[in-house]
């Protein structure tokens, strides 16, 4: 169905009572009406657009200390991702329905390069170790086809596949587990001011053993994620790092309309060519496992938004994301022990 469809049909759907969420459709449809003409893809790229300034205005009333205003605001912006994913096309690892959750800071654009690599310096890639041999050799033992039985039994409440990207010990006694998207900038803003912490603290001291997973919240995400999965495993985060660095390249929230040129700079840093950026987002077998995994994180842990966090069995939400507040669970389930 097209957009304008779609749009009229969420008009005459809405409750006359539910004022912000009708004014938040007939700004849209302002918006297509001042655009004569306007395609699908023309839609896109204004709902989009909107997105970015309330994403924005959201974040202005958290750094303001307006907690509710900024979750009114948000509760707008997962309308409007809903309202994208109901009619996006199917090619690239069609999305699931989730929504995604405000983190209690807004997104930086800089800071430190500190990353789950540890650290890129003047552009280079610095690689992760190679553990994959290891997980297979040492510590794992075998489970259904692509299912994996942690070692340590405490932490079976999590089950690991065999193609999860992980860092740390899987002997460690605490397990975290990250569903992100590529194009959330509450997953980048993460990955670039807590996840050092975690990892200098907890990762590399044997304390946590960590697994990534991508969620993805619209077909940008399925295509950036078969990209970094095209890539050796050991630079995998890096590029997830890059991707995350660099979301205002390519992700369509930041209005980027050539999503696939946009997908093809960011793998040139990593030394793809465009030939076979193409042939990992159309590979049909990597579509099905990003569908599977996000499948499998709605069933399992009712995901509704990114990025979510599973430790130990238990589910953590984005605006639980704090350092302050994932150091204190840290400590304490280290503590029982």
């Amino acid at each position: 169905m097209a957009l304008r469809d779609l749009l009229s049909d969420a008009l005459k759907s809405t409750q006359p009572g539910n004022e912000r969420r009708l004014a938040t459709l007939r700004e849209i449809q302002t918006a297509i009406d001042a655009h004569e003409g306007a395609t699908d893809a023309d839609i896109q790229a204004i709902i989009s657009r909107i997105i970015a300034e309330r994403e924005q205005k959201a974040a202005t009333f958290s750094a303001a200390g307006q907690t509710e205003m900024a979750k009114t605001e948000r509760g707008e912006i997962d309308a409007l991702r809903v309202f994208l994913r109901s009619a996006a096309p199917q090619a690239a690892a069609p999305v699931k329905k989730a929504k995604p959750a405000a983190m209690a800071e807004p997104p930086k654009t800089g800071g430190p390069l500190f990353s789950r690599t540890q650290m890129i310096i003047a552009g280079a890639a610095v690689g992760i170790l190679a553990i994959v041999a290891i997980l297979y050799f040492f510590v794992f033992n075998s489970g259904s086809d692509n299912e994996i039985t942690l070692a340590n039994a405490q932490n079976t409440a999590i089950q690991l596949y065999k193609d999860d990207r992980t860092l740390g010990s899987p002997t460690a006694r605490i397990t975290m587990l990250e569903y992100a998207a590529p194009s959330c900038p509450h997953c980048a803003h993460f990955d670039e001011t807590v996840f050092p912490l975690i990892k200098q603290n907890y990762i590399d001291t044997g304390k946590v053993f960590y697994i990534f997973r991508t969620f993805p919240l619209n077909p940008s995400d399925g295509a950036a994620e078969a990209i970094a999965r095209c890539l050796p495993a050991d630079k995998y985060f890096w590029f997830i790092d890059l991707l995350f660095r660099n979301q205002k390249t390519w992700d369509p929230e930041y209005g980027i309309t050539d999503v696939r040129g946009g997908l093809i700079q960011v793998a040139r840093i990593a030394g793809m060519a465009v030939e076979k950026v193409d042939q990992c987002i159309a590979d049909k077998n990597e579509q099905d496992r990003i569908n599977q995994v996000a499948q499998d994180g709605e069933t399992k842990y009712n995901i509704q938004g990114t990025p979510t966090f599973i430790i130990n069995g238990e589910v953590m939400q984005a605006e639980e994301a704090t350092w302050p507040t994932l150091q204190a669970k840290f400590n304490s389930l280290l503590s029982k022990h």
